[in-house]
């Protein structure tokens, strides 16, 4: 059989026209520039001669750089739809010509009829692009645009993994397409677009070689470890005391967010760091003073291989009042999950709107636990023991206790700053002052400053506050990204760097440069720093304290608005400041473990894939390789935000992800990929997770901040607040990555609003 050679967009389409049986190509025309800036009107005589150029036309880019092996530059240049007359037409093609780069004689544009009829269209892939491994994906949009996926112009963007061992794809045409033109192609990975007519009828239009960032991944090996994965998910389903509930659900944004925190993919550093310190057992601990159930000795994240994961069942349990019997915390548990189950797009919402972990201010909020099937008994045990829980932490002094904790924290015990080669027994004695004097009162505080910040929203929700007296309140609290902001504008190098030189993007990657080691690449110490305009914060008036106190009275509360009003400022405020404090320490155990390694002859990338327990080992170099082999198998496992069973990691649909808009304000501006290092000044910055490394990025000026992860009590959220800063947070990654292909972006918080600026 005789392969079809691809080419460019144009030559693609043209050469497999006559061969493709699972969809139709549309006729086309395609003229390179040489031949339209020396034969312009007959070019366009010859086009429109054509019996399919009596409807509109699109002009589409078909230069040279576009679908090669080294970059398929997919929405890129210009595709200009709604051609119907020659001057049009003309227009049409000098516009897409002069979106190319340069000028190459040789680059093309390609014209055909405009699909009007389309219901439907998207993007395939035969593996993964992140890594090669052998997965289908497949991403659509429902309507009559073509190119939405592509052009990042809406969201509800569809997404679906699968394996040739799993269920068959949303759109099983697809799926045959792209197994017809593999074998005339004999590529083994292509990406292709497509639309699907309201006839039902596919419509191929581009084929392009897929550019795998990875070698790509053997099928009888991926197999392999899915299985083994599988298992594990498997092996998860019976619950163990402490833990009631039927079912094992884990999710990557849920609870402590290992999405926006460590990555999808961490290295076994971060990952083991991140374990020690939060989720092995101090989330627990913090829970259990705060008055929640006590999961001592209950790990809250577990690994598939290699891929962090939220236990959302263990999560729930930690989040129940103490005092429930075990039969009714079980229907509790057992109900929220089922709802997160049946509504996966609550995935990164599961504390707001799934679990009910505080009495708040409205009695909506608990009522809705009826569903659940309790008596009338229970239902109000469940909500006494929520108020003994809410009056309890308002009330004080835990949050309190954990404020003054902070002041315990020694950064360097038996182990001098920076000092060359720091001991392991130093880097153990480190971490274990920064659990006990920062992560576990900075758990407490997290949980303290979750409450609220629900608290102040029933204040909002309730008519006691406005929309912009909230953002008010939260701007006058005197947070650390304020003070960050406030000291670049005043202090001297220096001094600025020895406060907040600790910090660094990555809170638990050695990989991560801080502050003070390459201060020139997050600020600009040249720009003039006009003075900041401190906040002028909020105060309610005497009829809002009266409505606040009406509200707790009929909530059967004890304690006044003042108190109220003074544990959501004291909380909010303490939670980022135990953020701040804890991550000098780790920051530090960072330093010491690449010193420690750069004496046994490893770089930081080496220790990268060393267990934070290993640091001592006497085999460290066969930790790294270990570690090393280890992290290269989980780059070649895709698996879903929300695993509900062991079957999912075969196939799997992506839930769309509602995004938490921040602010009120409206902003248009280029965009800036700060995670590739584009200038963030004046831009809409796109990060993927952002922690409180990523506070320098407010004192850079940007116009606005759109985030993959993270929820609406993230720390990032929390800083756009009180910054006003325009922000997006947790778009989820699908729509995230086409939005990083966009020029420019109108994110209109106030409603709920996000376009592509062409």
């Amino acid at each position: 059989m005789t392969r079809v050679r691809l080419g460019t967009k144009a030559e693609s389409l043209a050469r497999l026209a006559p061969l493709v049986t699972r969809a139709e190509v549309p006729p086309l025309a395609y003229f390179p520039l040489r031949r339209w800036r020396s034969e312009r009107e007959r070019v366009l005589d010859d086009v429109l001669r054509q019996p399919w150029a009596r409807g509109p036309l699109m002009a589409r880019s078909s230069a040279g750089s576009e679908d090669s092996a080294h970059g398929s530059q997919a929405g890129r240049f210009r595709t200009l739809p709604g051609l119907h007359t020659r001057e049009q037409l003309a227009d049409g093609v000098d516009r897409v010509f002069a979106s190319y780069d340069d000028e190459r004689p040789d680059d093309q544009v390609l014209v055909q009829p405009q699909v009007r009829d389309a219901v439907l269209s998207g993007v395939a892939c035969g593996r993964d692009p992140s890594g090669g491994a052998p997965y289908l994906v497949v991403n659509w949009v429902e309507g009559a645009g073509t190119d939405a996926v592509t052009a990042g112009r809406v969201g509800g963007v569809n997404t679906w993994y699968g394996t040739a061992w799993g269920p068959d794809a949303p759109l099983p045409g697809v799926t045959a397409l792209l197994r017809e033109l593999t074998d005339l192609t004999g590529l083994d990975g292509l990406e292709i677009e497509f639309a699907v007519r309201s006839s039902g009828a596919l419509v191929l239009l581009q084929v392009r070689p897929l550019v795998v960032a990875g070698t790509p991944v053997p099928a009888a090996e991926h197999r392999l470890v899915l299985e083994r994965v599988s298992e594990a998910i498997g092996r998860r389903e019976p619950a163990r005391a402490p833990v009631v509930g039927e079912r094992a659900v884990f999710g990557v944004m849920p609870d402590w967010n290992p999405a926006e925190i460590v990555g999808l993919r961490p290295r076994p550093l971060a990952l083991s760091l991140y374990r020690r310190l939060i989720t092995d057992d101090v989330y627990a601990r913090a829970r259990r003073r705060y008055g929640y159930r006590d999961l001592g000795g209950v790990p809250l994240l577990v690994d598939f291989a290699g891929l962090p994961y939220v236990d959302v069942r263990v999560s729930l349990n930690s989040l129940l009042p103490q005092g429930l019997s075990d039969d009714l915390a079980a229907r509790l548990v057992d109900h929220w999950l089922d709802r997160l189950v049946d509504r996966p797009h609550l995935h990164d919402k599961v504390e707001s709107e799934v679990v009910v972990s505080n009495l708040g201010l409205r009695p909506d909020r608990v009522d809705a636990v009826a569903e659940a099937g309790l008596t009338t008994r229970e239902h109000g045990a469940f909500r006494d023991a929520l108020r003994q829980l809410t009056d309890r932490m308002v009330s004080g002094p835990l949050w309190e206790r954990d404020l003054a904790s902070l002041r315990l924290l020694d950064p360097r015990p038996g182990c001098g700053h920076h000092e060359p080669g720091c001991c392991a027994p130093g880097i153990a004695a480190m971490l274990d002052t920064c659990v006990a004097h920062g992560t576990l009162p900075f758990a407490g505080l997290a949980r303290a400053a979750f409450v609220a910040t629900e608290l102040l929203g029933d204040l909002v929700a309730t008519g006691v506050f406005t929309e912009d007296e909230r953002a008010a309140f939260v701007a006058g609290l005197g947070m650390v990204a304020g003070e960050l902001k406030s000291d670049f504008a005043s202090m001297e190098k220096t001094a600025f760097l020895k406060r907040y030189g600790h910090l660094r993007p990555g809170t638990y990657d050695i990989l991560s440069p801080r502050y003070d080691e390459e201060p020139d690449r997050y600020f600009d110490w040249s720009a003039p720093r006009p003075p900041v305009v401190e906040p002028g914060g909020f105060r309610p008036g005497a009829g809002q304290v009266r409505a606040i106190d009406r509200l707790i009275s009929q909530a059967g509360l004890t304690f006044d608005a003042h108190r109220l009003l003074a544990f959501i400022g004291g909380a909010i405020r303490g939670r980022e400041r135990a953020k701040f404090e804890f991550t000098a320490v780790l920051s530090d155990v960072l330093v010491s473990v690449r010193e420690f390694g750069s004496r046994q002859g490893l770089s930081a990338d080496d220790m990268s894939y060393v267990d934070v327990e290993e640091v001592g080992s006497t085999s460290l170099a066969r930790a790294v390789e270990r570690g090393r082999a280890a992290h290269a198998v989980s780059r070649g496992v895709v698996l879903p935000p929300l695993i509900t069973g062991p079957d999912d990691v075969w196939g799997f649909r992506v839930p769309a992800t509602r995004p938490n808009f921040v602010t009120r304000g409206r902003v248009v501006a280029r965009v800036a990929d700060i995670d590739a290092g584009d200038e963030p000044k004046g831009a809409i910055a796109l990060v993927a997770g952002a922690d409180p490394g990523y506070d320098w990025l407010f004192s850079r000026g940007i116009a606005g901040l759109v985030t993959a992860f993270g929820g609406v009590n993230s720390h990032m959220a929390i800083r756009a607040l009180e910054l006003g800063v325009p922000a997006v947070i947790g778009v989820g990654e699908a729509q995230f990555r086409a939005w990083l292909g966009a020029a420019a972006l109108e994110v209109d918080a106030g409603a709920g609003h996000v376009g592509v600026v062409s």
